[in-house]
């Protein structure tokens, strides 16, 4: 995807469909640092805890995230038909990511088909993914491409939710084994860390009472 995004709710993103990223035999494209695409997942589903409150709840907070996310939004109608559309994007990419169902991919479907997205063909002859959506679910399909793109360069696949029950923050996994769980070891995975310790040690004490008891 381009570096900045336009959004004149006349023309959008394209996502090219052709593939120039290197691959592993088994595990498909491969990528380590966040793209541009991922970024704007993670910012989407971290956008309900935006400094100053929810981002897609008021007009002049989403504007606000789609300024830091280099989205210009000026020409196109900021209503609550858009935020609503844009929180049920957020509760599916949420939902997709955290318990992946038959019921998720459906929800997120159903926002891709609000999305128009269609395929185009460039003058060189390349195919892209881009989108007929006008008016607010112009803003949307953005996302929506966001989500065909870092699905074609790996990215949705180490985009994750932290493990922390308390926390639900999304995060970007560069680490080479991709096992990350937690947003921030010093915070969210040092009290999982500690709380899991604090289990084993009352679990060996209560195995050394049982063992007390029984000799």
């Amino acid at each position: 995807m381009h570096r900045s995004s336009r959004c004149n709710c006349r023309s959008i993103d394209s996502v090219a469909l052709t593939d120039s990223t290197s691959r592993c035999a088994d595990s498909g494209p491969m990528i380590s640092r966040e793209s541009e695409s991922a970024s704007r997942i993670v910012a989407l589903l971290n956008s309900e805890s935006a400094a100053g409150g929810d981002a897609l709840l008021d007009p002049d907070r989403f504007r606000a995230f789609c300024s830091a996310l280099e989205i210009d939004q000026a020409e196109c109608k900021v209503d609550e038909t858009l935020l609503a559309m844009m929180r049920e994007l957020r509760a599916a990419i949420t939902s997709c990511l955290k318990e992946p169902s038959s019921k998720s991919a459906k929800a997120l479907e159903n926002i891709s088909a609000k999305a128009q997205l269609i395929l185009r063909v460039d003058d060189k002859g390349i195919p892209m993914l881009s989108s007929a959506a006008v008016d607010s679910a112009s803003i949307a399909a953005l996302f929506v491409l966001a989500i065909a793109a870092s699905s074609r360069d790996g990215g949705w696949s180490r985009i994750r939710i932290c493990d922390a029950p308390e926390c639900n923050k999304a995060f970007f996994d560069s680490t080479r084994s991709r096992n990350r769980r937690w947003c921030s070891m010093s915070t969210c995975g040092n009290r999982a860390k500690v709380s899991e310790h604090r289990q084993r040690q009352g679990q060996r004490q209560g195995e050394q009472k049982v063992q007390k008891k029984g000799s």
